[in-house]
Order: structure tokens, then sequence, then C-alpha cells
């Protein structure tokens, strides 16, 4: 037995990162010094990434991936190290947001040492070894830290899912709710750009004040292509009846500017009326309204 294992040639591994952006842009790096190609698939030489490590286990549970993306280092010339997404540097692009929510999946490509130093080298194989969406990121000018969470996260849900609460307990949109997303969404365009802070902008939508609070809205053309924020606050009128604006929770990665397109979709507070009023789906309404209120009794 021993004689057989000197017989077979020692195997070294690549890291290949899969990333699909919130806006359905793929973007594929190894961890090696050279680009790789399998089955006419390439993974091109990125950024530098260092990733901690990952861990197999019986039974189920959240695993969590560290991966930092870094400078490239200083001999590269100009042109490797200018890597931009949409116009703006890798490490400022993550820092606004836009990984935020992005998809990663880790492979590992195992091919013989021997070949590791050679130009397009044969791959043995390939092993999905983790796979899972950027949940935090944070940093600083030179590197930033991305925290991905594992798929079984998508498990870590309250059991039992019936809660006897005056709120509705339906996802809007969901199977349960039954509304038509498509249907209640309403495209327009920025009619102003977005003020410092990135977190509003004005608006050329008709809807009564208020329709799209709790909503989303999600940019279809412009810097923020593909970027969604849940709305704050959808205001009409204002100064001498001219304000309408859209106030975000969290600033967009880049400004918005005159003439961007958007799709919004209503939102819900969970409540009868607006169950009633704005959705006309009170027959699918999950609520207890009538549940007494808690009391303190002397």
């Amino acid at each position: 037995m021993p004689e057989l294992l000197n017989t077979e040639p020692e195997l070294g591994c690549i890291d290949l990162y899969t990333f699909t952006l919130p806006g359905g842009q793929v973007l594929r790096w190894t961890g090696g010094d050279q680009a790789i190609a399998i089955n006419g698939t390439t993974w091109a030489l990125g950024p530098g990434l260092r990733r901690g490590r990952t861990r197999q286990c019986v039974g189920i549970e959240v695993d969590t991936l560290d991966v930092t993306v870094f400078d490239l280092p200083a001999d590269l010339d100009a042109e490797e190290r200018a890597m931009q997404l949409n116009g703006t540097p890798l490490l400022a692009y993550i820092a606004r947001g836009g990984f935020e929510h992005a998809r990663l999946e880790l492979q590992r490509a195992f091919l013989r040492a021997a070949d590791m130093a050679s130009l397009n080298p044969p791959i043995a194989g390939t092993l999905v070894s983790f796979t899972g969406r950027v949940a935090t990121t944070k940093g600083d000018r030179t590197q930033q830290l991305l925290g991905i969470k594992s798929d079984t996260e998508q498990l870590d849900v309250m059991v039992p899912a019936e809660v006897y609460q005056p709120g509705c307990s339906n996802t809007l949109y969901d199977a349960g709710c039954g509304v038509n997303r498509d249907a209640k969404s309403v495209n327009s365009v920025a009619n102003t750009a977005s003020d410092a802070t990135r977190t509003r902008f004005g608006h050329g939508l008709t809807q009564a004040a208020g329709h799209f609070d709790l909503g989303v809205v999600r940019f279809l053309t412009g810097a923020n292509a593909g970027v969604s924020r849940t709305v704050k606050r959808h205001t009409v009128g204002g100064a001498g009846g001219t304000v309408n604006e859209i106030a975000v929770l969290q600033p967009f990665p880049f400004p918005v500017a005159p003439g961007d397109g958007f799709v919004a979709y209503p939102g819900c507070d969970k409540t009868q009326p607006t169950c009633s009023k704005k959705f006309n789906n009170v027959i699918r309404f999950r609520g207890k309204p009538y549940v007494p209120a808690a009391e303190t009794v002397m």
C-alpha cells in the first residue's frame, strides 16, 4: 500500500470565487496567480483575496466565511491595478454597499502540484466548498472584509410560524399574501439628483403620498442599476407643492442622477385597513386585529 501511495501524484488546489451581485453581474476571480479556465468558463486574475477556513460537520448549522479583498501588489502595472466596477474603484464600490447581499460560490480546483506553475494547467476536478450571501462589509482604503453567511441561514425561521398578533403574518407578495407584485409596480424616473447623504431624491410618481412607504425602489438605469432599497418615506407636495421625494433607509452606493429609471413597489404596514384599501386583499389578511391589548391589572 505505501508503494501505491507513493506512485500517486501530489495534488494542489486553487480557490475559485464566483460573486453574483444584486443586479445580476457575475464576477469570477481566482485565488491563484493566474487565470483558470474550466469547461469554457474563466476565473480571471482578480484582486487580492484571502479567506478564512471553511468547516464540514455533521448536522445543520449556519457557517460564516470571512473573505478579505485587498489592493493588488504594487509591482503590477497600472492597468492591472485599476480594477473598477461601474466606473468606481473596487474597494470603494464595496464600501458603498455594492456587494450588499451578493452571493458567493467558493470552489476548489484540484490539479497536480507539478502543474501549478505552468500556464493553463490541466484541472483534475472541482469541488464546491461553500455557498452563501454577503451579510456584512467593513474595511478601509486598503482592504474590505466580507462576512458571508452560508445558505443554511435561510432555515433560521421562527417555529411555529403562526403567531397571534394584530398585524398580518404574511409577507407582502408571497404565496400566502397572493398580491401580484408586477401588477402593483410602477416605473418612473428620478427628476432631481440625490442629496449629499444619497438617501433622498425627487420623483415623478403620481400616487398619493405614503403609497410606497415601507415598499422597495430598485433602479433600472444609471450608476445604481440593480440596487434596491427600502422606502422610508414617500412624499408628494411640500414647499409650493413642488417637492416630490423618496427617502430610503440606507444610502445608495452612488449618487442618483436626474433621468435614472427606477421601479417602485408599494409597501404594507400589516394592518387590516391597509390590506383592504391599498391592496383590496382583506380576504387573505392573516392578522388578528381584535386581540385584546396587553393590560396590567392592579
